[in-house]
């Protein structure tokens, strides 16, 4: 009996962990944008909130962020 017990609770942890993964990267999301070298300042490169299917009003309900990682190039 506790052995199935045991094997119950185990069960449920592993699901539970299932559906947490799942869950999680159901609610994120993430673009990449590239941009050539030969682009001009101030040109657009993309719309952020119609790629990920929001209003621009719920950017900043949502608490969106935008983070640059630039590569460092040594000369």
């Amino acid at each position: 009996m506790a052995h199935a017990q045991k094997l119950r609770h185990c069960t449920a942890r592993v699901l539970f962990c299932i559906i947490l993964i799942a869950v999680s990267e159901a609610v994120s999301g993430q673009i990449r944008y590239s941009i050539p070298e030969e682009m001009q300042k101030g040109s657009s490169v993309g719309n952020i909130a119609k790629n990920l299917g929001l209003d621009v009003e719920q950017l900043s309900d949502r608490a969106l962020r935008i983070v640059s990682r630039a590569s460092s190039q040594k000369n």
